[in-house]
């Protein structure tokens, strides 16, 4: 009987990749290579809340330090959902006060009152500095969430002050965000809908993705259609590009933007080298570009349930020639599943989708 299923598997899987075939795309490979770096370095943890996914720097304070959207994604159990802040002067932590909890927001809706943030962006808007996070609700196993949204707070020292809640259909399978100075913003959907058919379809190369735009005068339009897993976006106002991650596509694409919400697609230049399932994407002070990477697809899927740890890969991007050297990499047991790369002041930042710790890297790339 076992032979029989394993025999099924695999006829579904290989009538998956035939009706694939024609895609151009794909980040599913069946060999993991060894990933060590050749250079001394000192790496040490910052424990913080589950699942760190995503880290952006703050200066609202006056002082550096990062925040760290987190959230356990292991558990089916009662979500373990904050932000923390890290003082990058201290390593010193803490976990942010709310002036409205988030499980409040849907009183009505008892089944909406878990939420579980993804990715952010900080932003100063009128001299007000905001937090915005993706945010999913009503955890379903196996089947995505009921409801995906983006919160706005305003930043204080050790409390988020609600502010704002944006929602409509154009947010899918929201990931990540970046929000622009007059308060309009881009997020990326990894897939048309959450589920693990979905999943697999869009590592294989499905183009069933896209990137939206929200304007608050003009409302939701679709910036970017039918990409397989785009991930990480960024924008840079004072050249008028957007960067994309593809993730699927194992690139990392620049668009020239024509308008708000309009990009040229026939001027798109991507790495040479290729980024397996890249994640999030940041900039540093000097203007490259981070990202990290999954290389190792099924070891991602075996860390998502506790048994084997992911490899963990960093890029560095120059903007203007869009070349990525790998700068960061190990096996996964010093970090697993690195998800956001972030430079500040001759340090490397890693956040990470599962374990509870910010890793703080000391080197010269």
């Amino acid at each position: 009987m076992r032979s029989i299923q394993k025999c099924i598997a695999y006829l579904a899987f290989s009538l998956l990749v035939i009706s694939l075939h024609s895609c151009k795309c794909g980040a599913v490979s069946f060999g993991c290579a060894k990933y060590e770096m050749n250079t001394a370095y000192a790496a040490t943890p910052i424990i913080v809340g589950p699942g760190p996914e995503d880290i952006a720097l703050d200066n609202s304070q006056g002082y550096p330090r990062l925040i760290v959207s987190c959230d356990e994604r292991r558990s089916h159990a009662q979500p373990h959902s904050s932000f923390y802040a890290i003082d990058l002067r201290t390593r010193d932590t803490l976990r942010f006060a709310f002036d409205r909890d988030p499980s409040t927001l849907f009183p009505d809706d008892p089944g909406l009152a878990d939420w579980h943030p993804h990715g952010i962006a900080l932003a100063r808007i009128d001299g007000t500095d905001y937090l915005y996070s993706v945010t999913h609700r009503g955890k379903k196993r196996g089947r995505g969430f009921r409801s995906d949204e983006i919160l706005r707070f305003r930043i204080g020292k050790e409390t988020l002050y609600y502010d704002t809640i944006f929602q409509d259909q154009a947010l899918k399978t929201p990931n990540d965000i970046f929000v622009l100075s007059d308060g309009s913003f881009y997020v990326s959907n990894i897939l048309k809908k959450y589920s693990a058919w979905q999943f697999i379809r869009g590592a294989l190369g499905a183009k069933t993705g896209n990137i939206v735009y929200y304007h608050p005068e003009n409302g939701w339009k679709v910036a970017l259609p039918k990409q397989a897993y785009p991930n990480g976006i960024l924008v840079d106002e004072a050249t008028q590009s957007l960067y994309m991650v593809h993730g699927a596509c194992k690139k990392v694409n620049r668009y020239p933007l024509t308008a708000p919400g309009k990009l040229s697609l026939s001027s798109k230049k991507s790495t040479p080298q290729d980024i397996v399932m890249g994640d999030n994407l940041t900039r540093d002070s000097e203007g490259y570009l981070w990202t990290t990477s999954h290389p190792c697809l099924f070891r991602f899927l075996k860390h998502g349930n506790g048994k084997k740890p992911s490899p963990s890969l960093a890029y560095r991007i120059d903007p203007q020639t869009m070349e990525a050297n790998l700068v960061y990499q190990n096996n996964g047991k010093e970090i697993s599943a690195a998800s956001t790369a972030l430079w500040y002041e001759g340090k490397l930042y890693l956040s990470q989708v599962f374990d509870n710790f910010v890793l703080e890297v000391d080197f010269t790339p």
